[in-house]
């Protein structure tokens, strides 16, 4: 079902679409009702291949390197670090949207079809790129969410307050210690991607509970530590890095670390 379509807040010259599924075989998340943002005129893996992903993540550092060979006619862009995999969920997702196999849904209907359910705001997506006021709405009677942006807190360290809104009920996605810390003194929670356990800040930190490493004694949908700063005043979260762009990540950051 599509909750919105229109404009991206993030880059008001991509149209996106909100889609939402139900039934997720995502084993780490649970029975969490799924919400796949995407651009709504180029299929995913080419959307991240050729850079025109920031309607969809802002300027993420994890969306990769935009390759502007004319070889590279396939496949992802350059040391691409996000977790999530476009060529499944994301890129079926959108040939369903084409096909037009999606109702839309208006307000009410979307209100409802969160009620008494558990959301997880962004699936594939920085929620920030679909107005407030639609999230909002959606979780207004849900039983609970997850949800991230990396959209509050830039990597000049700069604070932008026009998204603020989010840290109500998204984690704020720290790529730094010091924009977690940064994150922290705005009293907003975090949510940070680590090399290794050691990393984390246990006066402020508690290992994702879902991860590997912590054994995985839980499921996001049972946990929902990751619901922002309004619902709870919880610790927050760090997870070791995962997914098909762990290779990249450790890249990066051992990168950093040389200077």
């Amino acid at each position: 079902m599509i909750i919105y379509q229109g404009p991206s807040q993030l880059d008001k010259n991509r149209e996106i679409i909100c889609v939402v599924t139900d039934n997720s075989s995502n084993t780490k998340t649970g029975e969490l009702l799924q919400t796949w943002i995407l651009d709504a005129n180029t299929p995913p893996i080419q959307n991240n291949r050729e850079g025109t992903d920031t309607g969809i993540c802002g300027e993420c550092q994890h969306r990769g390197q935009v390759s502007l060979s004319k070889e590279k006619q396939k496949g992802f862009a350059q040391f691409r670090s996000c977790y999530v995999n476009l060529l499944f969920s994301p890129n079926n997702i959108y040939k369903c949207f084409r096909r037009g196999k999606y109702n839309y849904l208006n307000l009410e209907e979307t209100r409802n079809l969160g009620k008494n359910r558990l959301v997880r705001v962004g699936s594939y997506g920085d929620g920030a790129a679909i107005p407030i006021d639609i999230w909002q709405n959606f979780l207004s009677e849900s039983s609970g969410h997850t949800g991230y942006t990396h959209q509050l807190i830039n990597s000049k360290l700069q604070v932008n307050t026009q998204f603020a809104g989010f840290a109500d009920f998204c984690m704020i996605s720290a790529d730094s210690i010091e924009q977690a810390q940064i994150a922290w003194k705005n009293g907003w929670r975090t949510f940070r991607v680590i090399n290794d356990i050691q990393e984390i800040e246990y006066s402020k930190e508690v290992l994702c509970p879902a991860s590997k490493e912590a054994g995985k004694r839980t499921t996001c949908a049972q946990c929902l530590l990751c619901s922002g700063s309004s619902t709870t005043k919880a610790k927050s979260v760090a997870i070791v890095a995962h997914g098909t762009g762990k290779k990249h990540f450790q890249q990066k950051t051992a990168l950093v670390a040389k200077g």
